[in-house]
């Protein structure tokens, strides 16, 4: 009988491992295939020109390279505080050449009219993370970052556009 235990117990050690193993790969590549599937429905396009309306538009007519900031609803934004301190940071360094601009967030339809219409054209899908848009000072779209960015990469990205520059 302690044969018989002893095979049962490793059997559900190996159970449990395979479980766990199956459960990881679903937690931790999941949300990479489902990032990469929620940048090919977008509306927008890296190195295509920007939708430049409301706000986006005044920034940009000034010169200034546009970093668009989108949240989600504020249940569901994930590192929307962490992203917004760290792209002021950023920006807040390049005065004059870049314009930050945050929308969204303010509540449970995602903002009012104006920014529910822009999320819209940049084709923003609510996945509980915010959607960075960094448009250089000609109005193309340089880069669509989604989820968390630190200052550091933030002034890396700003500091390669044209009219971002320190």
């Amino acid at each position: 009988m302690p044969v018989f235990k002893k095979t049962i117990s490793a059997f559900t050690v190996f159970c449990a491992a395979v479980f766990v193993a199956v459960l990881s790969v679903f937690v931790f590549c999941a949300p990479a295939v489902a990032l990469n599937e929620v940048l090919r429905t977008s509306k927008v396009q890296v190195g295509s020109a920007a939708p430049l309306v409301g706000p986006v538009k005044e920034a940009h007519e000034g010169g200034k390279a546009v970093v668009l900031l989108l949240l989600a609803n504020p249940i569901q934004c994930n590192a929307c505080e962490e992203v917004t301190d760290a792209i002021t940071e950023a920006t807040t360094r390049r005065p004059g050449s870049v314009a930050f601009i945050s929308m969204g967030g303010g509540n449970m339809l995602g903002g009012d009219t104006e920014t529910v219409a822009l999320k819209k054209l940049y084709g923003f899908v609510t996945v509980g993370l915010p959607w960075t848009f960094v448009i250089d000072s000609e109005g193309i779209l340089r880069k669509i970052l989604v989820g968390k960015v630190t200052a550091e990469e933030m002034g890396t990205i700003l500091d390669g556009l044209k009219g971002g520059a320190k």
